[in-house]
């Protein structure tokens, strides 16, 4: 008599709870690293504009307060903004919004005119 191969329902259960155990410790990692490339889109976002306010001073005696004028990309996950902009002294802001305000400690950064970036351990 021959005996055909095939799987069993029980080789077939064991082979979904593999895939579940690994895809149960998989999926956290997925999404901390999705939350630190959005949060380093946004500190790129602010490096640009922190080199457009520096070369818009360079012909203008004040900094730019216009978030148009910087060029802020429209984001799903941040909003960006110029807190403060006068003749010596900017201030610019990222503060998370939707899914990344999971980002815990990250939620908003900050960055001036001397390269101060807040909070120091998001950067």
């Amino acid at each position: 008599m021959k005996r055909t191969t095939a799987f069993t329902l029980v080789e077939l259960l064991v082979a979904i709870a593999i895939i579940g155990v690994i895809s149960s410790i998989a999926y956290p990692s997925y999404q901390s690293y999705m939350l630190d490339t959005r949060r380093a889109e946004a500190k790129t976002e602010l490096i640009k504009a922190q080199l457009k306010q520096t070369s818009l001073h360079i012909l203008n005696p004040s900094y730019s307060n216009s978030e148009i004028e910087l060029g802020f990309a429209n984001s799903e996950y941040y909003t960006f903004t110029v807190i403060s902009a006068g003749t010596t002294t900017y201030s610019l802001q990222a503060v998370a919004k939707g899914s990344q305000l999971n980002d815990s400690g990250c939620t908003t950064l900050t960055t001036d005119q001397d390269s101060n970036f807040t909070p120091s351990s998001c950067w």
